[in-house]
């Protein structure tokens, strides 16, 4: 037991597969197709500078995980530099994407599930767009249950969850090496590689538009898991950077042969109007409708058994992570102190239970997985643009303390990764990023004006994402917005930095 009565049960390989259980979910199911719409062959590229995005924003966490060490970081960690209002608006923006993460790949499932199913959705009323398939009653009960079930097995103790995500990510490891290399064999038409080619500025912009709503970005960020499992892992200030590296490098080799796999099993004449126009759309998924078209019935029986296994592995990982970052706030104070209680098995059992009313809530509202990609990946991204300010902070508030892994050029380093956070959360589209920064801002501004306490040291946070919305409403061209956001970054990067507490918040546990 920690002194915060959480139970340090999980090493190296149960943090890491813990990492690739977080990165690979509905997103190997269906970020290949909607990448490859967007980028054609280029989604190659786009997934490789996804991964440099994500590598960025890994390191920063990699000497903040190694320094903070306790379950629920990404609340701490603004809280302790900057104080109480930054620490809510962390917090908080990583525990609404993280309460939404369940239910989208609880969707996911039903969504696959659907093409054998066929009762599990209807068709949508006009009240609730008029197109595509929602739940169903009886889908909705499905769904509700085994959002239920994995709540149940994260009740039972970390112990128990760590020893479901061991067996599950052998599976979920083995399963896409397997159909990418059956793709390839049956249908490697390597000549794809060279379809539509586009100039150099629509190429990029194809790049932006699968990183953030085509899922890449999305996919790619579930190396965060190792910071919420922190204050449960043996040795962390060790443990934590290497699962986070480990985890990530696993993953992206992964969805890179998978991209490509999809990319040249494609049948040529599926590309007459380009990859834009590609459809995929029977038997409930792209990959499976892929593998039906190749007469490859036992790849696609597969899929649909691994569209059960992966998503809901992967809800199961994140419905834990949504308790401990509430868990955490409550500890702090930034949420009621109920959020903070713990049950026999060391467990914050009000927290998951929250996680759990607050998943079945959104899935009575009926969203999709490719409607909401792109705003979740707004809201978990301004959750992370927090690392490298507060990276830069600890160094100056605790300039002697010891760190496992230590950055090196943090300032350059910190730097760059926050004009690419930034870049990002633009990426996301003008809506997605509106409605982030309203959700965000809102409810951290009620906060403010109840508790003003820390208030002029997270204003920044307000300029910072306000900014961000007012050159993305400007109409420039990609290379021109991206110039002005990179400026705007490096603007607001030393005022944050320098609006830091001028000493460490006395109630926060550092181990």
């Amino acid at each position: 037991m920690t002194s915060s009565g959480l139970s340090r049960q999980l090493g190296l390989r149960s943090l890491t597969l813990a990492v690739v259980t977080s990165t690979i979910g509905s997103g190997w199911l269906f970020a290949p197709f909607y990448a490859a719409r967007s980028a054609g062959p280029a989604a190659l590229g786009a997934w490789l500078l996804g991964g440099v995005l994500a590598f960025s924003l890994a390191l920063v966490f990699a000497e903040l995980g190694s320094l903070v060490s306790s379950s629920g970081a990404l609340a701490q960690i603004p809280l302790l530099s900057h104080g109480r209002t930054a620490g809510f608006i962390g917090g908080w923006s990583a525990w609404i994407a993280y309460l939404a993460l369940p239910t989208i790949e609880v969707l996911a499932v039903m969504q696959y599930l659907a093409s054998s199913f066929p009762w599990l959705t209807v068709a949508a009323s006009s009240s609730q767009g008029g197109a595509g398939q929602v739940l169903s009653g009886p889908g909705l009960a499905l769904a509700t249950a085994l959002l239920a079930l994995l709540a149940w097995i994260n009740l039972a103790g970390v112990g128990w969850l760590a020893r479901w995500i061991d067996g599950l990510t052998a599976w979920k490891l083995a399963v896409p090496l397997v159909i990418s290399v059956t793709l390839m064999l049956a249908s490697g038409h390597w000549g794809n590689l060279a379809a539509s080619r586009q100039p150099p500025g629509e190429t990029l912009q194809g790049m932006v538009t699968a990183i953030s709503s085509g899922g890449i970005l999305f996919s790619l960020l579930g190396f965060r898991t190792a910071m919420d499992l922190a204050g449960e892992t043996r040795r962390p200030q060790r443990t934590v950077p290497l699962a986070m590296a480990l985890g990530l490098g696993i993953s992206l080799g992964i969805y890179l042969i998978l991209q490509l796999a999809f990319l040249v099993s494609i049948p040529p004449d599926q590309l007459a109007g380009g990859w834009a126009r590609l459809e995929l759309t029977a038997h409930g998924g792209p990959l499976v409708a892929l593998a039906m078209g190749l007469g490859l019935g036992w790849v696609a029986r597969l899929l649909l058994l691994d569209a059960v296994i992966s998503p809901s592995a992967t809800a199961m990982a994140y419905m834990g992570a949504s308790a401990r970052v509430s868990w955490m706030m409550g500890r702090c104070g930034l949420l009621p102190g109920s959020f903070g209680r713990l049950n026999r098995q060391a467990v914050p059992s009000v927290a998951l239970l929250v996680s759990l009313a607050m998943g079945v809530l959104m899935l009575l509202s009926g969203p999709s997985w490719q409607t909401v990609v792109s705003f979740l990946t707004a809201t978990l991204v301004i959750a992370l643009a927090m690392g490298p300010v507060s990276l830069v902070a600890l160094r100056a508030q605790l300039p002697d303390a010891h760190r496992a892994y230590r950055l090196p050029w943090a300032g350059v380093w910190c730097s760059s990764a926050f004009v690419l956070a930034t870049w990002a959360i633009s990426w996301c589209g003008t809506s997605s990023l509106r409605g982030a920064s309203l959700i965000v801002l809102v409810p951290a501004g009620v906060f403010a004006l109840a508790d003003r306490q820390h208030l002029g040291h997270g204003l920044w946070w307000f300029l910072y994402l306000g900014g961000i919305v007012a050159i993305t409403a400007i109409e420039l061209n990609l290379t021109t917005q991206l110039t002005v956001l990179a400026i705007w970054a490096l603007v607001v990067f030393p005022i944050a930095t320098s609006s830091r507490l001028p000493q460490l918040q006395p109630m926060v546990e550092m181990r």
